[in-house]
This record gives C-alpha cells, structure tokens and sequence, in this order.
C-alpha cells in the first residue's frame, strides 16, 4: 500500500545533527592504524615465562573448546568501518558501517562475531510517473561482498552521500536529485538516560524520508531484507530448523524469522507501520538466500514492491501427461518487508521500519535461566518480537523528544568544544555494545535492595579482553554510568559488595610468576565478575595473570566510587523533569507522548526558559578558589551547577551547603547507599594498611604489576597507588563523619594526616610527585599520577589533600612532557615520558610507552578542575581528532602507540570522557574554547 502525500511532511528529526562523526560514503581515512604489538628485546626477555605460560593456558581451552579470554594469538585488527551500532543495553547489539552494512554482531552477550551480511540491506526503488523503474540499489557504498545475492545491485555513488551519527542515532542523506529524489534515512535505538524500560529494548527504528524534487510524480519504495545471522564462525546455516512467518496487527504488520544462536532461541522481526487498507498479503516475501534472492531484486524492478514469490507455492501443469504436479521448493531462510511512498512534485513523506531481535533468555551451563531485563515488560516466552516492534514504532518520536532534552543542553553549551559535543555522545556505545547483559532478578531479592528493580548488570573490559565488570578499568568508566544511568552504577557497586567478603579455597597458576593463589581472598576488590563464556557474576575473578588479592589499586577504587556516587546520587543532574519521570523505573504507557507545553526539561531550566515557581537552588563552587557566579553565562550552561550539586546536607569536607528540593528523577536513596557500603569501604582500607611494611601511613607497591598497568612494575611508595591511598582515606573519614562513626573519624582523620605527611615526603620532587622510589625511575613523569585528587575532585572536595601547588605544577610538568614533547600534542598524553635535555618515552614497559584513551580523558578532566582548560582541550583534542583520522569510531582502543598501531579494540576506559563533561559542569571556561581541541603551534597530523 503506498503511503500519500499532503503537503510537506518532513521533520526537524530529518535534518542531521550539527555534531557528531561526518563522513562521506566513500570516505578514506587519512591514517592508518592495526593491532601489531612489536616488544622491545628487554621487553620479551622480561616476558618469556608470562609468554611460556600463557600458551599453555591457550592451548588448554582450545582443547576445552573454549575461548581464551584474552586471545593474544588472533588478535582482532580494527575495522575502521564502523557508525553508529543498533540494540538497547543488555539485549544484544548489531554492528553498522558507516557505508551501510549490517556487521558485528552480539546476540549472545559478550560473544562478537566480526561478520558482514550481504543479505541485510535496505534496497530503494524509484519509479516515475509511468509506473517505469529508473532507478533501484542496495543502499549501501560498501564493496558488494563476493557472497552477496549475484543479481543485486550496489549502484550509489558513495560521493553523493554522507553519514552523521550521534549516539544513539545517525542519519543518512542520499542525493539523487539524478532521479528527481533526495533521501534521509534515521536510525533511532533508545538508548535514554534515566529510562530504563526502553534503554533495554533489543530494536531499532528506521525512518526514510523521501523529497519529490522533480517536476512530476515520483515512487520510492524501501524493502528491509534479513536473512539467518550464524552464530558462530564458520557455522552453515540450518534453514531445517528455521521458522518464519508473517503477521498483521491494528497498526503494525511485518515478518518474523525465527533461529537459534548459541543454541539459544532467537526472533528477529521486521515490522513497519500498516497503511488502513493494507492487507497480511502485501509487500512480503519469503526468499531462500542462496537460490531466490533474484526474484526479490526483479520483483522491486517490476512492480517496485515485494509480492510473495508465487514459485514458493504455485502449481503448474504438464501439459504433456495432463497431470498436476508442484514445482520445485526451496526452504526459506531469508524475510523481507517494503513500503512505498507515492509523491507529487514538491511532495515530502516518510516511512518507518523496525528491526527486532528477541532472545529474552540466556542459558549458561549451569542451570539457570536468566532473563534479560527487558523481559520484565514484554514476557520471556520469546514471542515478543510483534509487540516491542509496534512498541518502537508508536514510542521513537517521544524516545527522540527525550534525547533532545538530554542531548541539547550539552549540544548548545559554548563551553564545550564540537569536537567533545561529538565524542560525549558517540562513546557511550560502549554502554549498549560492550558486550553487555542485564538480567532481571526481581525475585532473588527483596525490594530494599536496588537489584530488585533494576536487575544485575555487566559489560565488558573490551571485545577482546572478555571479563565483566573489570574494575581497575570501570573506576575510569564509571562517569557514564554514574551521571546517565545512575542506578545501574549503584547495582553494580551492590554487586562488588557482596563479593568482598568472600573467601574461595579453589586455587589457580598465576601466569605472570607462575605461582598458586586462591581464585578469591576476603576482604578484597575481584578484578571482575567473570567470563561471558564461563558462569557470569558466579564464577568471578576470570583474570588470571596475576594474583589480584595483592592488587593495590581495586580497594581503593571501590571506595572512592562509592563516594563520588554518592554526591551523584544526591544531587543528581537529571536531564529530565516531570512528575512522570519520578518512577522508578522511568516507564511510560504505550503512547504516553510528551505534549508540547508540559516539558520541564534541563535545557529549559538551565537557560532560565521554563515557567516554575520554585526559587532556585544555591550554586556550589567547587574551585579551590571561589569566584563570584557570572549572571551572564554562556548559552546552555545557567543554573547547570545548581541541577548537578544540589542538596540538604552539609559536608564540611566538600565545602558546600544548599538547600533540598524533590529530585527531577528517582534514583536509589544516597544515604542508603552509603549506610549500606561503608561497612565494606573501612574494611577494605583496613586491609590495604597491610600493604604498609614501614608503617609511615603510606602502602607500598610489591614489585610486580599489581594495579591497573598490569605490564608495568611499581616498587615501594608510588604516586598512583599512593595517591589513591591517601584519597580514599580521607573519603572513608568523610563517610564516618556523615554517618555519625566517631570513633573511625578519629581513627582515619589520623591514617590521614600520617599518610598525606608520608606521601609529600617520599614521592614530591619539586615538579611533580615520583612515579615510585626506584632511583632509575627518579624521571619518570607518569600521566596518572593524580588518579586519586581526580577522584576527590569529582566528589566536590575543596579541602587540599594534595597541595594546590603541588597538583598544578604536576599537571603542568605532564602537559610540558607527556603531552606536548610526544607527537607536539596529537595524540593525547604517553602514560610514562623520562624528562630532560634529552627527554624520551619511557620504554621500560610495553604499557609505559602506550597512550591509553580513559586516562588521557581522565587527565583532562583534572586539567578542568584546576583551570587549565586550554590544556585539557588540547590533550583530549588532539587524542580524540587522530582516533576519528584512523577511523576508530565506534571501536575506540585501550591504548595507541607512537607509530600509530592500536591494542585492545572497543575498550571500556575511554567512556572516562564523561568525567570531561562533569567537570565542566563543576568549573566552567571564562572564554569559548579555542582552535577545536588543537594546540596553536600543532603541526599538521604526519604520524
């Protein structure tokens, strides 16, 4: 049935984003960039056993049929092919190039596939006014893959078309004003703060929006192909076992193809809206990939709709015996759905297309079911596909509506450079598409436990490094979570918890020293909870290079999360108002839209534009040197601060005090939250005192990697595990003071000031603070070195810890060296740089001379509470503009080298660039950021 026009149709949703990743459909990408890790020769030498027990260990679980959770034999190269990627958080994802194609998929969680699928595409057909084909072509510029269905056809000239994505969205634009046409597909997923519901729906929403600019009538029909999407490598397709159907409902029609991944049942469903007078027998088609994939491509051509394929159930007589007999069938395996949008000159309409995959439960090999999240609104039965489906296509306008109101805010802020407007948005994929899984356990625990409405939760260290939750690296991820899905950071802080007591009497090798210890010791932080191919949140502590016990950093980062979470928690900044958002889990009823004139949205508020009686809240400042608030601010950022630290209590320590007022959204209880954490903080800072062998107040590192920068040595005091010592000391002491513990006040307030004494003493040299007390590393300026003061800022400390001065001549000495002697600024900050006349990368270790993408993020997030926001501008700039250059959107890698190699694909830390955001928040810039992120003597990017 052909949709009508009347008039112009077309949206503001249509137009692209201002922002985001731009690319034309057959753009080149200036540098180059893959996985090749070449160790120096002292390098390998030092990690010939590691390496010796590593391949035991591999082959082991190649025999085990098993993948190694880190597979440092087939590492996987960077695409450099990616946009923006489709699915919800927890449900699964699918992969899109930007080209196009549909690729990578994560049905299973945590389980990639690195494959492109031909037989997924979007084919357009434009028809003129006598009903001729003048046009038809996969819309797609990807090179037509050798396995591709022979008779279609790739006829889009890549030139002519560009691709914006701005997580969760991207948008489209064809121009084939050749054939009378312009077209704009937008890709929609809700992937919404503070809305749980649909942030966890496995779908998206296509819309295509076609423009008559002819001077006479014009067709343009869309077809939605999908075939069966294997599994597995290498597997063969079962079209045995398959089912697919076609279904009609009030609103809605479409077709479902049903399939198993991992063994596990899988629907997917392409659906679209249903014109009134279209009937379950239009424009549909059962197709069999391999045999009749040419009968959809000549159907499109002659009737510039899909019909279904007579030959699949038509019989023909012999007219030579006169006797009936049906003519070969071949078993389907593919599905496909058009729509067509009919237009007068002038004319503009559009046409919506959902795509939905439902697995709601996930088997591992014990014998629980687990039910994904979702599954607690639309059933577990695994016939929800037709209901989310037309779910989708009656909600994506309002999911859009909510975007806007979170996204504009941050989109209209003259603080905040377009490049980081872009970057902010395009790396939360990680979110959705970090091989996440969200599980509903409503019944496992009771209702004052967060987990009882918002399930359990974990992604992913990295595609290829396959632990959930790995919490060295979440410490730097966790800005994201924390201020967009705040509840989530707090379940999966529920989670660590009640790990932390736990003691296993399972032993396992180490392979770094090859020495027995035990899979878990009480009192201590797991490194994760466990491996997506194993028994996830059961068998934790998949990481099995070192002894984690001995870790000096996880501890710590426990409880310097729990306290930032807390101000979060507290005085949260949600991005949306409303009675209707005060619910818990943020559900709407199908077709609760928002209307115009009832938004109270934050882009209203914080530009003084909405209508409100309430007075506003005290703003806080958390420099460490006050300055009166400007009345005249920049666009976008009025009353910001006020929306993100708002709160009836006082602490001392932070140096604020502003009224209370009902929170714009409900998140979990603060001071719950950290009633029900402290017990679990002192008791992890009492055990870390075992760590100090001299007894100065200060742990000392044990000569081997046991922290995050697992390759790279820390012997005694040492700036980053020190730092963090003494930070999380002084939060643990703020804690007892504000829930009235007396006693450990004292008792902390004392560790304190010891260990800040001690800590000065050791490790301050005048410019910066030692990266440990080993006399050959006395040059050795580290990036990270202020992890815990960043952490501490975060939280709204005022009080010095650290020495103001300290702190600002240690940024400086790292901006001087680390940033601006390595690559003049283009590639972030090396995380270990030796000073000097002759100054140099450090290369004791692989990961000293790796630049990693969280802590660069992380340092310019310090940088902006210090008030160094030209810096913090080119240190992030100048990594975030050489990553898009390599093309490593949407796959951004833990680390990159000199020579412009990579390690570790779509990796959790680089979501760290949320703590950018809140510290702008916090510390606004007098004056608009200059030269987009780029120093002013930058010379042009040869790497």
């Amino acid at each position: 049935m052909e949709n009508e026009t009347v008039g112009d149709q077309a949206t503001d949703m249509d137009e692209p984003s201002k922002y985001g990743l731009k690319l034309l459909l057959n753009h080149e990408f200036p540098l180059k960039s893959k996985q090749l890790i070449i160790p120096r020769p002292k390098q390998i030498f030092e990690m010939l056993p590691l390496t010796a027990r590593y391949f035991k260990y591999y082959l082991a679980r190649k025999m085990q049929k098993r993948r190694p959770i880190m597979d440092y034999v087939h590492m996987i190269s960077a695409q450099r092919m990616y946009g923006c990627p489709i699915g919800g958080i927890g449900g699964g994802t699918i992969g899109r190039g930007f080209k196009g194609e549909f690729c990578r998929f994560q049905l299973y969680p945590g389980l990639y596939e690195y494959v492109t699928v031909p037989e997924c595409q979007f084919i357009v057909n434009i028809r003129d006014a006598k009903k001729e084909t003048i046009f038809q072509s996969v819309l797609s510029t990807y090179n037509k893959p050798k396995k591709a269905p022979q008779s279609w056809e790739w006829n889009i000239n890549g030139a002519d078309c560009e691709y914006t994505a701005l997580y969760p969205r991207a948008w489209t634009t064809y121009d084939l004003t050749k054939y009378g046409i312009k077209l704009v597909c937008r890709q929609i997923t809700p992937v919404i703060p503070h809305n749980y519901k649909d942030s966890s729906l496995p779908c998206a929403v296509f819309v295509f929006t076609a423009k008559n600019i002819s001077n006479e009538h014009r067709d343009v029909s869309i077809t939605f192909t999908w075939t069966e999407v294997l599994g597995e490598p290498n597997k063969k397709k079962n079209i045995g076992k398959l089912d697919l159907e076609r279904y009609a409902e009030e609103h809605t029609c479409g077709v479902t193809l049903e399939q198993k991944i991992a063994d596990q049942p899988c629907t997917f469903t392409i659906a679209k809206k249903k014109q009134e007078t279209e009937t379950i027998h239009e424009s549909y088609c059962l197709w069999n990939s391999a045999k009749t994939s040419g009968y959809v491509w000549e159907c499109l051509k002659k009737h510039g709709k899909l019909e279904p394929d007579p030959n699949q159930s038509a019989k023909v007589t012999d007219n030579k015996n006169e006797k009936e007999k049906t003519k070969k069938m071949y078993k389907n395996d593919s599905i496909a759905l058009s729509s067509t949008i009919s237009l007068e000159p002038g004319g503009c309409n559009s046409t919506e297309f959902c795509l939905v995959w439902d697995m709601p439960v996930i088997k591992y090999k014990d014998s629980k079911i687990h039910k994904r999240y979702y599954s607690k609104y639309f059933g577990s039965d695994g016939i929800a596909g037709a209901s989310i489906a037309a779910y989708a296509l009656r909600n994506y306008e309002n999911w859009e509506k909510q975007l806007a109101e979170w996204q504009d805010p941050i989109l209209n802020n003259s603080n905040i450079p377009e490049w980081l407007k872009s970057a902010l948005m395009n790396e939360l994929y990680f979110i959705a598409d970090g091989g996440t899984i969200w599980f509903d356990v409503s019944d496992e625990f009771p209702e004052t436990d967060p987990r009882h409405e918002f399930g359990v939760f974990g992604y992913l260290e990295g595609h290829e490094y396959r632990m959930y939750n790995t919490y060295d690296v979440h410490f730097y991820a966790s800005f994201a979570l924390a201020q967009l899905w705040p509840n989530l950071q707090v379940v999966l802080q529920y989670m660590y918890r009640d790990s932390i007591a736990v003691e296993s009497s399972k032993l396992r090798q180490s392979l770094y020293d090859g020495k027995s210890c035990k899979f878990k010791v009480k009192d201590t932080v797991p490194h994760d909870l466990g491996d997506p191919d194993g028994l996830p949140f059961t068998q934790i502590n998949a990481y099995n290079i070192h002894d984690v016990s001995a870790w000096r950093d996880l501890n710590l980062k426990f409880i310097l999360q729990a306290m930032r979470d807390y101000r979060l928690l507290r005085a949260h900044n949600a991005p949306f108002g409303g009675q209707r958002y005060r619910s818990m889990a943020f559900i709407g009823e199908p077709g609760d839209d928002v209307r115009d004139g009832t938004e109270d949205d934050l882009y209203s508020r914080s530009t003084g534009q909405a209508d409100t009686d309430q007075s506003p809240d005290e703003s806080c400042d958390l420099s460490p040197d006050p300055s009166p608030i400007l009345t005249d601010r920049p666009s976008g950022v009025a009353d910001i601060l006020d929306l993100l630290y708002r709160s009836s209590e006082v602490v001392e320590e932070c140096g604020e005090r502003v009224e209370a007022r009902e929170p714009a959204v409900a998140v979990w209880d603060s001071r719950q939250y950290l009633t029900d954490l402290y017990p679990a903080c002192a008791a992890l800072l009492r055990r870390g005192i075992e760590w100090d062998k001299d007894g100065d107040g200060l742990i000392e590192n044990g000569g081997f990697p046991d922290q995050t920068y697992d390759a790279w040595v820390m012997t005694g005091p040492s700036a980053y595990c020190g730092g963090l010592w003494v930070a999380a000391i002084s939060v643990v002491r703020q804690m007892a003071r504000i829930l009235g513990m007396e006693e450990d006040e004292r008792e902390f307030g004392k560790l304190l000031e010891q260990a800040r004494s001690s800590y000065e003493n050791k490790l301050w040299n005048g410019t910066f603070y030692r990266f440990d007390t080993k006399p050959s590393n006395k040059d050795v300026v580290m990036a990270d070195q202020l992890a815990g003061h960043w952490f501490l800022r975060a939280s709204g400390w005022t009080d010095q810890v650290f020495p103001e001065e300290n702190v600002k001549k240690a940024l400086y000495t790292i901006y001087e060296n680390n940033v601006m002697r390595f690559l003049n600024g283009r590639m972030g900050a090396v995380n270990g740089f030796v000073r000097g006349a002759r100054g140099h990368v450090d290369t004791t270790a692989l990961q000293s001379e790796e630049v990693w993408t969280g802590v660069t993020y992380g340092l310019a997030a310090l940088m902006i509470y210090e008030g160094m926001h030209e810096q913090a501008f080119v240190t992030a700039g100048g990594l975030y503009n050489t990553l898009m250059k390599m093309g490593l959107a949407f796959e951004t890698p833990e680390a990159l080298y000199e020579n412009g190699n990579h390690r570790s694909i779509a990796y959790m830390r680089p979501l760290a660039i949320w703590s950018m955001y809140q510290a702008i928040l916090a510390r606004p810039c007098s004056s608009v950021p200059t030269n987009n992120g780029q120093p002013h003597h930058a010379k042009e990017n040869n790497l």
